[in-house]
């Protein structure tokens, strides 16, 4: 797979350094327009490979003493190992205890993070976290200096939620220092501002707001999708003014 993405990505530069355009290269190389966009932002082919993502599975609470097993006895059967974890209140397959090991998850030194979890310290306000999720922040930034600049683009952004007459301006310098980091999914993010300015900045600066209305149309629509195929119009109409 990172041999593949390697030669893709050399393909798509090389042919974009002669002067070629993106759609040509979409159809000399066979690939979608969307793929070689892809490609061809990407400053190296390292930003394109992406790390498998493991969902957290029965086996991830007994990988301790998987891991010390194996390394007190490399060749112990799998099928061994699979009934001393049923002792300990194991209750998974063995096939998912099978991926488990070929993956070397065991060797793991954290459990696994799901992308919910790694988000939620990010995005709660820091007086409100726990002591879990703070460890768990400050693992993620240890880890990942990356993660540091992102936590303090989220945290001004909020800031801007709270309606203010210099919002305008506080987004533009915002936009301008989110892209001067080296975040591509945050710039992609500045792009979608960009095509909507106006919008954003008047949710940003203005008081009033549509949520009300949307909520009626959410609700509204509920009300349709119960009585689609089993009602007409007239039902409809009499649940809505009803409700």
């Amino acid at each position: 797979m990172a041999e593949t993405t390697l030669q893709r990505w050399q393909q798509i530069h090389d042919l974009l350094d002669a002067g070629v355009g993106l759609l040509d290269c979409s159809r000399r190389l066979g690939l979608a327009l969307n793929t070689v966009k892809r490609y061809a932002r990407a400053e190296t082919p390292e930003r394109i490979q992406r790390v498998p993502k493991y969902r957290p599975t029965l086996v991830d609470p007994y990988r301790d003493h998987l891991r010390t097993r194996r390394a007190e006895d490399p060749g112990v059967p799998v099928t061994q190992l699979l009934g001393e974890i049923r002792k300990l209140g194991y209750q998974g397959s063995s096939n998912l205890l099978y991926r488990y090991l070929n993956q070397g998850r065991h060797l793991d030194d954290q459990p696994h993070l799901s992308p919910r979890r790694a988000t939620r310290p990010l995005l709660t306000e820091p007086q409100n976290l726990t002591t879990e999720q703070t460890a768990t922040r400050d693992r993620l930034a240890a880890a990942c200096p990356e993660i540091t600049e992102l936590a303090t683009l989220i945290g001004s952004f909020a800031a801007l939620l709270k309606p203010a007459d210099d919002n305008d301006d506080r987004l533009r310098e915002w936009i301008t220092r989110a892209r001067a980091m080296d975040l591509l999914h945050v710039h992609s993010f500045t792009r979608g501002l960009d095509q909507d300015l106006a919008a954003v900045t008047a949710a940003l600066t203005l008081t009033h707001h549509n949520g009300r209305t949307e909520g009626v149309n959410t609700k509204t629509k509920m009300l349709k999708r119960q009585t689609y195929g089993r009602a007409g119009f007239k039902l409809l109409r009499h649940r809505i003014l009803l409700a």
